[in-house]
Formats: structure tokens, sequence, C-alpha cells
């Protein structure tokens, strides 16, 4: 016997199929989105110009030159330290270089790590209202781990991410946000500041120079160029104060001055500071004599505290604008950076 298959034609078996799903039987398929995790970025470090404590951190891009959108912000702690949290809600890897900005606000402190700042004494708290106008800057690079633990600022990384911004300002050359670049950077513009500050600090990069209150005595280094260094920090909680005038406004005002002879070399190399910035010269000359005395008066400090002396390394008493002019020559600032960097990031909190 022959067993006969009937083939139906494609059309009949649609129809069957349409048949089953009727009315609320009808499949329906509804696609999730899929929200992607938030990344963030731990951006953490410690600042010190004297220890600033209860001062307002934010961070910006590298890009952004002007400082115009707020990143994240927190608050220093009592010893100084903060964390601050970047957010992305795409989920990317947050990566680049960030500027990190402190401000003096109205409840911040610092300690007086000169051998006396004004009526307050070595060691003690320096209130709020002698603080307005300091501020004080660096810049770090994320590569993407979710962490930064060394984004460390005092006044030497202040003028060295001055001249930093100057450059970028000037010229897109380079890519700030490129680790490497922004080292060569960071090099570049810490010879130049060192010159300024009237101090060989040969290929040192300012950035990664640990700086400690020096009103903890056991704390300076040993090491000669690393307690000159932290104590010219140190030196400028002692600067005289003009009338009406407070020490963070005189802070403010030579860190302003270095910005303008940077900045001036910068647009021209050929510059004749001595003729063109002749008032800035002047200013920070005015200043390096002051510096270099209190230097000296930190360093006594420290010797009586710990019995042992200070070994320091030579600080110009004045600065001779045809060495700074030598020495921006022999850089290339300019050439190794650039205003971008800092991908990701739409917001943040601190910690």
């Amino acid at each position: 016997m022959r067993t006969m298959l009937k083939v139906l034609p494609l059309s009949v078996i649609a129809l069957s199929l349409t048949g089953c799903f009727s009315g609320s039987d009808k499949a329906e398929f509804v696609s999730t989105p899929v929200i992607p995790t938030p990344s963030t970025l731990a951006i953490s470090g410690e600042v010190v110009k004297g220890t600033l404590a209860n001062a307002t951190v934010e961070a910006f891009a590298a890009a952004d030159l002007d400082f115009a959108n707020v990143l994240a912000t927190t608050q220093t702690d009592a010893n100084g330290d903060y964390t601050l949290t970047i957010t992305d809600t795409s989920g990317a890897a947050i990566v680049g270089s960030f500027f990190v900005r402190i401000s003096a606000d109205d409840d911040t402190t610092m300690i007086c790590d000169a051998a006396a700042c004004g009526d307050v004494a070595r060691g003690e708290a320096i209130p709020a209202a002698s603080l307005t106008g300091l501020s004080l800057s660096t810049i770090t690079n994320s590569t993407g781990t979710g962490t930064i633990a060394s984004a460390n600022a005092n006044a030497l990384t202040s003028l060295a991410t001055d001249a930093l911004v100057s450059a970028a300002r000037a010229s897109t050359a380079n890519d700030l946000s490129n680790p490497t670049s922004l080292a060569e950077a960071q090099k570049a513009a810490s010879k130049i500041v060192a010159a300024i500050l009237g101090v060989d600090a040969g290929e040192t990069n300012l950035f990664d120079v640990a700086i400690v209150d020096a009103s903890d005595s056991a704390a300076v280094s040993t090491d000669a160029l690393s307690a000159t260094l932290n104590l010219i920090n140190a030196s400028l909680s002692g600067l005289t104060v003009a009338d009406g005038e407070t020490l963070g406004g005189a802070i403010a005002n030579y860190v302003d001055a270095v910005d303008d002879i940077t900045a001036a070399l910068i647009a021209d190399p050929e510059a004749d500071l001595g003729a063109e910035q002749a008032a800035a010269v002047a200013s920070i000359n005015t200043i390096q004599a002051q510096v270099n005395t209190l230097v000296q008066d930190i360093a006594s400090e420290i010797g009586q505290d710990t019995g042992t002396t200070v070994t320091l390394n030579p600080i110009a008493d004045q600065v001779n604008p045809s060495d700074i002019e030598d020495i921006f020559n022999g850089v290339d600032i300019t050439g190794a950076t650039g205003g971008t960097g800092g991908t990701g990031g739409t917001g943040g909190t601190g910690g």
C-alpha cells in the first residue's frame, strides 16, 4: 500500500499559524533598553601651602583652559587631603588630563609653615579672613584605571600649572591627555618656574616633589633640593602683607607676576623681560629677597627642632631676566603642550 504525502501550499500554512493567535493571545516582543553602569574617576591628593583645611576643590578637563565647567567638587579635610569623584553616565572609561583647583573660602584655614605668618605663630592656624584670594592648582592624568592617588597641589605646582595653561593657549601642538606629553610639558614648565625662583632644579618635575607642611620639622626631607623646594613653598606664608591686603592676596599677586613673565615668553620667546615686563620682574624680585631670608629662618627653626642643620641649595637673592630667557629658550614648553584632554565626566561628587 502506497503512502501518499500531501504538500500544502505555504499560504495555507501561514493562515493556519495565524489562526493560532488572536486577541489577547497574540505574542508581543518588547525590547528592554540596556542602561550602562556609570564609570567613575576618583582623584585624591593633598593640598599644602601650609596644610589647607576646608578649602574648595574643583576638577576641570584639561581642554577647559578657562576653568568654566566644573566636573566635580569637594572640600579638603582637616589634614588638607581630598578625594573627588568624576562620573560619566555613558559608562566609558574616563581618560585624559584634568586640572584641579583649590580655593580658600569662608571657613578655610591654613597652618603657618613659615617661621611666622604676621601675628600667627609657626604651626598655628591662619584664619579664613587672611586667606581671601588664595588659589592653588595642579594637573593630573587618568589612563582609565578609575583612580588617581597623587594629585597634590602646592605653590610650586600652581606656578607650573599656570605656565602650562599659558602654553596651551598659545599652541595645540601636542595633546596634554597623553601621559608622556604631559610629563614632558611638566618638566619644561618646572625648569622655567625654578629659574624664576632662582633655583637650579635640574630635570626635576615639580609635580613629583613631595611637598610637606614645613611646620612639622621632622617631615622635611634631608635631601638638599627637596628641602629647598619645600621651604620655598613654606616661605610664601611669611610674606609681608601690605595695608588693605590679605596674605592670600599677596601670594596670588606673586603667582600672577610669575605668570605674566611665563606668558610673555611663550607669546614671544625673544621678549626682553627687563624692558617689557619690568613691573613683573620688579614684583618678583621684591618677593625673592623676602623668600631667601624666610627660607633661612625656617631652616633655622627646623634645625633647632631636629638638632640637624638643614642643607639647602643656593637661592638667588635677585632673579636676572636674561637667566630666565636662557632657560626658556632651552626648553620646549609650547611644542610639548596642547589644550586637549579629559574625555568623559559629566559631573561628580566629593568625598
